[in-house]
């Protein structure tokens, strides 16, 4: 059933949303302590509703969407409060969000780039750090702890004093949280590195944070004040967007590619298709299926299982849970398949790339049903009209050998080889006009004719 609401309405509501209470923040005036929180808003936005366009319920894309809403609420409510004394509850705004803020960017990097932990023993820290975000927030929202560090002059709207065991654990449990948190960044960032699932996207990311931090100490060194260090911290988030627009089109060359890398052995074409599909779409799972709509017949796997599936047929191929499927058709039926199982839906760029390698899946699998027609003609006698070196000259061919590769395959001469390729065609009564890739059409006619 296709879903009909409109895709990608809730970002652009969100980003919109955001525009506008940076755009207000800014009439305000200009608090150039303010700005950091400002440029963070509109950066974790944008590249929050990019991914949720791109792939609707991702979870790095909703963290990303919440963290950028947090911050254009703190960057209006401070704005506001900055204005004029008499907003409290603006200025309360202001700085309440801040540890959820904190917490919420906390998880968009212990979860980047696939909105995944880096493996199962992160749940417990995951847990850990929304609790203490939890704890953290409750102590902002009740009392002023954070207004002095803010630079709010406005009063509490709840609480003018803080108690003190308030005071004690915002000194000995959150502010120390806060620098834990970062800390765990970079815990996070090296493990994800260190697994190579990702490391080009970490990469990106780690350039954006080492500007940062470059910024930081040089404004502390020179200036004494960490602005400089908080104004460029919204390169992070941008530098996440490209790592992340950068994965996804590299991904993409890796599997349309994957042919040219591959041998001419026509065996090991499904395999290599099914391993370039996993790894470009992320998926647990790839194969590549050949057969009718009755039947179909695993021809490729990645992972290799050592155990081949049983045979299914269409319909039951399609409905299984997890699996997305493309059907490969010719002629309006059904001659194979290419499926993988994933956890998450498949984003728009990742449901064109899969009906690219259906396309590829085709021309595989006509590439191995012409081998073992072949083969099969060749047991029954068929190919008898064919001489000695005409039948070594068509295997090569049927393996995607060129005429070049085939002189040197063969050690003979161009002269030889292109004679020898023009009688083969004609005594399998094969015809191509000159603008059409002769090689191709001939292979496709010879598994037609032959069957």
């Amino acid at each position: 059933m296709t879903d009909s609401r409109p895709r990608g309405l809730v970002p652009l509501l969100a980003l919109s949303a955001v525009l506008v209470m940076v755009t207000v923040g800014m009439a305000q005036g200009w608090w150039l302590a303010n700005l950091h929180n400002g440029l963070l808003a509109l950066s974790f936005t944008a590249l929050g509703a990019y991914v949720l366009h791109q792939r609707p319920g991702h979870l790095e894309g909703r963290l990303m969407l919440a963290t950028g809403l947090v911050e254009a609420v703190i960057f209006l409510g401070r704005q506001l409060g900055h204005a004029s004394g008499s907003h409290d509850w603006w200025a309360w705004l202001g700085v309440w969000p801040v540890p959820l803020a904190i917490g919420l960017a906390t998880l968009t990097v212990i979860c980047f780039p696939d909105g995944r932990l880096p493996s199962s023993r992160w749940r417990p820290v995951a847990g850990a750090v929304v609790a203490v975000t939890a704890l953290d927030t409750v102590l902002s929202a009740g009392w002023p702890v954070g207004y002095h560090a803010a630079g709010v002059t406005a009063p509490h709207p709840f609480n003018d004093a803080t108690p003190g065991v308030v005071d004690w654990l915002w000194t000995w449990v959150a502010m120390p949280s806060f620098a834990a948190f970062q800390l765990l960044w970079v815990v996070a960032l090296a493990a994800r590195y260190r697994s190579r699932t990702a490391q080009r996207q970490v990469a990106w990311l780690l350039a954006g944070a080492a500007i940062s931090c470059i910024a930081l100490v040089a404004g502390l060194a020179v200036a004494g004040s960490p602005r400089a260090g908080l104004l460029t911290a919204s390169l992070v988030p941008l530098a996440a967007g490209l790592a992340i627009v950068h994965g996804q089109h590299a991904a993409a060359y890796s599997a349309l590619t994957w042919l040219s890398r591959s041998g001419g052995d026509a065996r090991d074409l499904p395999a290599g298709l099914a391993r370039g599909t996993a790894e470009a779409l992320r998926a647990t799972s790839a194969s590549v299926w050949l057969g009718t709509e009755e039947g179909l017949h695993a021809v490729g796997l990645w992972p290799e299982t050592g155990a081949d599936p049983e045979p299914a047929a269409w319909a039951a191929l399609a409905g299984s849970p997890g699996v997305v499927v493309r059907a490969v058709r010719r002629d309006g039926e059904v001659v194979g398949a290419l499926a993988v199982v994933r956890a998450d839906p498949l984003s728009r760029a990742e449901e064109r790339l899969l009906d690219d390698l259906a396309r590829q899946a085709d021309l595989v699998l006509d590439h191995l049903t012409l081998t073992e027609t072949i083969a099969r003609e060749r047991r029954a006698g068929h190919l008898d009209g064919l001489t000695p070196r005409e039948h070594d000259v068509l295997e090569l061919i049927s393996r995607g050998r060129s005429n070049a590769a085939i002189c040197e395959e063969l050690h003979l001469s161009v002269k030889t080889v292109e004679p020898l390729v023009g009688s083969i065609f004609a005594k399998l009564g094969l015809h191509a006009d000159s603008a059409s890739n002769r090689r191709v059409l001939a292979a496709l006619e010879y598994v037609r004719s032959a069957s």
